[in-house]
Order: C-alpha cells, then structure tokens, then sequence
C-alpha cells in the first residue's frame, strides 16, 4: 500500500510527455482564437445593427431629398462644364455651335506674336499677321456684319429689332471680306514694321485668306467679353478704343482689350466653378460626412449625425 502511494505522488509531479504537452496548448489556442472570433463577430454585429438602425435611414431620407432637388443637377453639370472646358482651351467657344467650318490652328503667317499674349489664354499662338490680316479688313462697325439683316434681327419686332452678332457668323464675313490696307501706328509706320508688311501683304490681301480662330476670336473678345454674341453698340464703343481712324491701330490698346474681354471670361468660369462647390458640398459631401463619418463641414443642414458630430469648421 505505502509502495502504491508512493507512485501515485510521484505520478503527479511527474513531467508531462512531449505530445500530450503539446495537443494542451493547441486545444489552448483554438480556445482563445473561438473567443476572439466570436468577440469580433458581436462586435460586428453590434455595429451593423446600429449601422442599418440609424445611419441606413438617415442616408435614405437625405438620398431622396437629393434626388428630389439635385437630381437633374450632374447630367446638366456635365455639359456644362464640357462647354466650359472648350471655351477656355479656345476652340468652338459661345456663338459657334453647329458649325461645320475646321478650326485653323495655324495659318501659316511669319513674324512675331502679338505682344503679351499670354494674357488671352489662347491655346495656340497668335501671329501678329493674322491680327493685321482681321483689322485691315474692319473699317467701322458695319463692315463686320448687316446688322438689319441678322437671324436674331428677323426674328424681333421691327421697331425695335435685336441685333445680335454670332462670333460663328463674324468669322465668316471677316474672312470673306476685302483687305482695305495695311494699318498704321500713331507715327504711321506699318504695325509690325515695313519689312513684315513686305513679306505678308501680298498673302493677306486675297480674299478668303486663311486666319487662325484663336487671332479672331481674340478680336471678337474684344466687344463681346466672353459673350457669344456681339452688338454694334459694343463693337462701335471698342473700335474707338483702338481705331482711330480706318487706317491706324493702337496696338497696346487692342491687347489690354482683348485682355479685359479674356479676363470675363475667367471671372465666369471662376464664379461657374465656385457655385458647383457651394451645390455639391451641400448636396452630396457634406451629408455624406455627416451621416457616416459623424463630422460636420457646414455646408447646410442635410444630413445627421448618429453620435456626436466633429465640426472641422
């Protein structure tokens, strides 16, 4: 019995063997791991529950409201902003849709760009020439268009007719017109020089000679001010800026006014862009970060949050 009793103890402070030490601590782990996976699917669970509860139906009622009102707003952004992009990269801008006449990147003029013509945010250069080749075929304002006999002045009352000049019709008689000669600066010398008058005169001086889009939009812009159509009132106050006469042109006054009609056009593209991220911040994000991230960007009122909001502002 005493023998008995003495294995027993022994036995159990005996070292366990390798493989039943072993087979232990994986049953340990797997343990562990079953409650590590079942904690991460409760808490999961918790969170879906909550999630489809409160955020789910927030988002629903927000979603409709967008529809509602914001529905049409992406198709017409889109086109709007296509338009928007062909403006100021200067090709097929406001008054020539539907035209089928090829945009002339190059007209293959010689000599200088007109100066600063960075400032007209043309996509392409502007030879001088070719602005010598549209003014020397502009004596006054009716020798751009029949202002009686215009689309839009068919269409209104006779009495008080609506003359509206389409900058796709202006380019049209520009180049069809008759060179009347080659204009002057105050000291009358030939603008760019005698030397270019030489090289170039002969060339511009036929009719439908070819002129790059961006040099007669850049006179066009001049009256219009990023407008797609231009009035005689306008044309005749800006020919006066820069015409003293039909055969002289104040260079530096043409360009600043070129310039100032460019620059309306940025200013509408700017404010264009700003009002779309006023709408869409209203519409679209900032209900979004309300409803599923819990922060608050201002932006109106659509959209709760489900804990606390975070204000960034």
């Amino acid at each position: 019995m005493l023998l008995l009793a003495s294995l027993s103890y022994g036995n159990a402070f005996a070292p366990i063997a390798p493989h039943l030490r072993s087979s232990s601590s994986i049953s340990l782990m797997n343990e562990v791991s079953e409650l590590g996976t079942m904690s991460s699917i409760t808490s999961s669970n918790m969170f879906l529950s909550e999630f489809t509860k409160e955020t789910l139906g927030e988002a629903a009622k927000s979603l409709v409201i967008i529809l509602a009102f914001g529905g049409g707003l992406i198709p017409a952004a889109i086109a709007a902003n296509k338009s928007l992009v062909g403006t100021l990269s200067g090709k097929r801008r406001g008054g020539e849709e539907g035209s089928t006449a090829e945009y002339i990147t190059d007209s293959g003029a010689t000599g200088p760009e007109i100066p600063n013509s960075f400032l007209l945010f043309a996509s392409e250069k502007i030879p001088l020439v070719d602005i010598i080749a549209i003014i020397g075929r502009i004596g006054n304002t009716d020798s751009i268009a029949d202002w009686r006999n215009l689309p839009s002045t068919k269409d209104s009352s006779p009495t008080n007719p609506v003359m509206w000049l389409p900058r796709k019709m202006f380019k049209e008689n520009v180049r069809s017109s008759k060179f009347l000669g080659w204009p002057v600066d105050e000291n009358g010398e030939p603008i760019g020089g005698k030397e270019l008058e030489n090289a170039e005169k002969k060339r511009i001086s036929q009719k439908n000679v070819v002129i790059g889009d961006a040099a007669l939009d850049a006179v066009f812009d001049t009256w219009a001010w990023g407008a797609s159509v231009a009035t005689p009132d306008k044309v005749e106050q800006t020919l006066n800026l820069y015409r003293k006469d039909t055969k002289s042109l104040d260079l530096g006054e043409f360009v600043n006014s070129a310039a100032r009609g460019r620059a309306v056009t940025g200013l509408g593209a700017f404010t264009f862009v700003f009002i779309q991220v006023i709408a869409y911040g209203t519409l679209f994000v900032a209900p979004a970060l309300r409803v599923f991230f819990d922060i608050d960007i201002g932006f109106g009122l659509l959209g709760s949050c489900v804990g606390d909001c975070k204000s960034l502002f």
